[in-house]
């Protein structure tokens, strides 16, 4: 008799124990790259929690997307993941463990890409220069200019009328990412506005085209070199 006693004290007590969570979801539209000051949509997303599907949120309409601040309550305790397309058209998944009662924000990215190229011209560079020329051009806008980045040794200047200027690494680093972005243009089109990106290297060149209107990088760099002075 003790012995089943015991037994029920031991689960009362384990029940007793557990945490009744009670979460909420502060869901968050933006952008990665603070540069990037573009509006992109997300039309769908779709949360799973456990691995089992627990909700999906569509835009009402089939133009335009979700609203970019979505709140959510009563969330249980468990493992949720986020599902959406990027603008790269590519599966993000952003997971999240839920195991307190308080409201966890969560930021998707429309922006985001995890994928990155091989043999990016800015991160090879070695004791040469490259040089990245950019234009958008479209009924009512031009912009267009360029810049070029050396590399000797460990260290990296941008180059401009025979004149050298050191960066850090960070800022470098924010060309070889903002490389892979642009190499990973899809080719569609249908945009009035067209961007290109002309790199130039060792005697060499290639393009990449944008005509989507869905990337609006040449505005980004524009934003980054102004706040940054480069």
């Amino acid at each position: 008799m003790r012995k089943y006693l015991s037994i029920i004290f031991a689960l009362i007590f384990l029940i007793g124990c557990q945490k009744n969570v009670i979460a909420n979801f502060d869901i968050h539209i933006e952008n990665l790259d603070k540069y990037n000051t573009s509006y992109h949509d997300l039309s769908k997303v779709e949360i799973y929690k456990d691995n089992n599907i627990f909700k999906i949120l569509k835009s009402d309409f089939p133009i335009g997307g979700l609203e970019r601040n979505i709140k959510i309550d009563s969330i249980k305790e468990g493992k949720y993941s986020f599902v959406y397309e990027s603008i790269f058209g590519k599966q993000i998944k952003t997971n999240i463990t839920v195991d307190d009662s308080r409201t966890y924000r969560i930021s998707l990215n429309p922006d985001r890409l995890n994928e990155k190229i091989k043999n990016l011209v800015f991160e090879n560079i070695k004791n040469e220069e490259v040089q990245l020329k950019y234009r958008s051009s479209g009924c009512f806008h031009l912009n267009e200019d360029s810049i070029t980045i050396l590399n000797k040794g460990n260290e990296y200047f941008v180059k401009k009328d025979d004149h050298l200027r050191k960066i850090d690494k960070k800022t470098w680093a924010y060309f070889v990412n903002l490389e892979n972005k642009i190499r990973h243009i899809h080719k569609d089109r249908g945009c009035t506005s067209v961007d290109s990106f002309i790199f130039k290297y060792k005697g060499k060149s290639d393009t990449v085209y944008d005509g989507t209107c869905n990337f609006d990088i040449v505005s980004n760099i524009i934003n980054y070199r102004k706040k940054n002075k480069i």
